[in-house]
This record gives C-alpha cells, structure tokens and sequence, in this order.
C-alpha cells in the first residue's frame, strides 16, 4: 500500500514537470499574434479610428467638408503581419471598405466605414444680424469667426433658435458677456430647449465669458463651483494678463500655435483698460491632485487657468466637459476674464492672436468629435 502512494505520487510530479516542459516550449514557439485584437490602431485622415475586434468593424467620424474618395490609410499592427490594402495607401470609403489582416496562419477580415459630421460653425447673439449684436466683444467673437470660417459659418439670433436652424451645425459658438450680470440673457433660455436637446444629442457647444454659465443652465454642472464671477465695468489695469496650460495631451493641443512666454504660459492681454469679467470654477474645496478630484467627480477636464495658479491647481479657468450620463455631448467652456476680444480703450492688444487662437483650437478640437 505505501509503495503504491509512492509510486503515484511520484508519477505526479513527473507528469507535473513534463507539462511545465510542455507550456514553456509552446510559449517559445508561439505561431503569431492573436487574430482577433492584431490591429492595435488605425488613423483615418490622421484621426483615431474606433475598432470593434469583436464585430470587425473599423468606423471613423470625419469633418463634413471631406473628400471620402481619398481618405489617408494609417494602421499599426505587429510584426509579421500584413494588412490589405497596405498602411500609407488611401482608401476610397464612399462606400464601405474590406480590410484584410494575416498573421501567416489566420486571416481576420474587417469592414471599414466613415461617416461626415455636421459642418457648420453656429454664432448665437441677441441681434437681428450680427452686426447689431449688442456687446462689443460678443460683436467682435463672431465677426471673427464669420471671417475664419467662411461658408461653414451661421449666424443664429436667440429669437431664431429651432432644432431646424440647428440642421447641418457641428459646433455651437456662445459668447456672452454683460456688465452687471452673469445670469444667462432671458432670450436665450426661453430657447434652452432647443439648445439642451442638440447638446443631449451629441452636439458640441464652445462657450466664453458669461455664457460659461450655460452648462449649469443645461444640467450638465452640478458642481456649485463656477463661483469666481466678475461683471464690473472695470478699469485701467497695467499688468499682463497671461493663461497657464495643464501639462497634459489636451492642454497642448489647445495651446498649439500660441506664443508662449514660458513653459506652458502665453499672455493674453497687456496694460490697458480690461473689464476683468471672469467665470471661473473655484477648486479649492477639493482633495489634491484637484485637477484629478474634479475630473472624477464631473467627468470634466481642467485645460487652463489663470498662468500664476496653473500648477497650484486651485481654479478652472478653461474646462471640457465630456459626455456624461444622459449627455452625448462636449463642452468647451472658456471663463478667464482676461481673454477679451475687444480693447475698450481702443489700444492694440499684441496678444489678441493668443486668445484667437485658443478658440479656435477649442472650435476645432470639438469639430473633430
């Protein structure tokens, strides 16, 4: 009896030591990599394309204005692997695409699609035209984005705001700005509903100045902390007024293109007249990292602030908001009360281009979504 629970015993550890033997020799000659996740990345006109390995469907959303029977054709995969048609080739995606992936052993198809977003930039303002839009500023924001964006640009008055003058808009461009209150004009949110429903949607809403206060208007900050408000008439001011970036992937792409004056800092505005109009989260009340607090708890990302208190992380100053819950939606809210679109005193402001290039980045960047 012993000698027989010895001898199985024994032949169990054997046994043992040749599966071991076994698994090591098929890890050193493994037959590829896995099929069903061999793609790792695909870029389509240099955006990020989303793949579902499970379903072999490789989609992308492109600005509406693109040629879709010559779209540039990026993939990363492993070694070993060849893909049909090769990376660094267009691909006509007016309809449709196959996409051929071999490892040597196995070959995955996938279906290759894009889709065109909406075009257009809308401009709200409480004039009848643009140019009897009441606030110099707010004037000046959407003359300026009139002139960016050309044929792609709608001028929308509040009283004119239906889900059809919203047909065919990417991008909704809200500026606000008003001595004396903060509150949202009433002539807007008598429309809200319109508003909330293409945000709801997944539309993209780029607000500056006051009109920050349109994410709370539309549910999508409960946070209480946009509480650093200013609507005075201001003053004159000698300093230079400067924005500092967060040092993340988001930050440098809306700073792209800025003159800086240090590291992830640009000015905005010089010595003058500024009115000082900011509307800005206040996050002290947060645990540190806060940048990190405010981003868990909203699903929201600090971009910028105020440059002198950017790597104390106590305000939010420039915040995406992302989709969140029943939102499909993004916001790019813009509060630093520095970023004026217009010299009350009538000086030249050398860092206009900065402020300009800022919203456009924003504009762009949530165009791309």
């Amino acid at each position: 009896m012993i000698m027989k629970k010895i001898f199985i015993k024994s032949l169990m550890i054997v046994t043992l030591i040749i599966g071991l033997q076994s698994c090591d020799e098929r890890e050193n000659y493994t037959d590829g990599a896995k099929v069903l996740d061999i793609v790792s990345s695909v870029q389509l006109n240099g955006k990020e394309a989303v793949i579902n390995h499970l379903n072999g469907n490789i989609s992308v959303s492109l600005s509406g204005d693109t040629n879709l029977s010559d779209v540039a054709f990026e993939a990363v995969f492993p070694n070993g692997v060849t893909v049909k048609p090769n990376s660094g080739t267009s691909l006509n995606l007016s309809s449709p695409v196959e996409l051929s992936v071999s490892n040597g052993v196995t070959t995955r198809h996938y279906i290759v699609s894009a889709k065109l977003l909406p075009s257009k930039i809308a401009f709200l303002g409480d004039g009848a035209t643009l140019n009897d839009v009441s606030d110099d500023d707010v004037k000046a924001a959407g003359l300026w984005a009139q002139q960016v964006y050309g044929d792609k640009f709608l001028y929308i008055p509040y009283n004119q705001l239906t889900d059809g003058a919203l047909n065919g808009v990417n991008v909704l461009f809200y500026m606000y700005d008003k001595v004396g209150s903060t509150a949202q004009p009433a002539a807007l949110l008598e429309h809200l509903n319109v508003i909330s429903k293409f945000f709801v949607q997944g539309g993209k809403i780029v607000a500056g100045g006051h009109g920050t206060g349109i994410v709370e208007e539309l549910g999508r900050d409960t946070s209480g902390l946009r509480n650093i408000l200013g609507s005075g008439t201001g003053g004159a001011n000698p300093d230079t007024w400067g924005v500092g970036f967060a040092g993340t992937a988001l930050g440098s792409t809306i700073s792209q293109g800025c003159q800086f004056y240090s590291d992830r800092k640009v000015y905005v505005i010089n010595g003058g007249y500024k009115e000082d109009h900011n509307a800005l989260w206040n996050l002290a009340p947060l645990d540190d990292p806060k940048f990190v607090s405010f981003s868990n708890g909203y699903d929201a990302e600090v971009v910028a602030a105020w440059d002198w208190a950017i790597d104390g992380q106590g305000f939010g100053g420039i915040v995406l908001w992302k989709p969140s819950g029943r939102f499909q939606g993004y916001i790019m809210t813009l509060g630093i009360g520095g970023m004026e679109w217009n010299m009350n005193d009538g000086r030249v402001n050398p860092y206009a281009d900065n402020v300009r290039t800022i919203y456009k980045n924003s504009i762009d960047y949530l165009g791309s979504k």
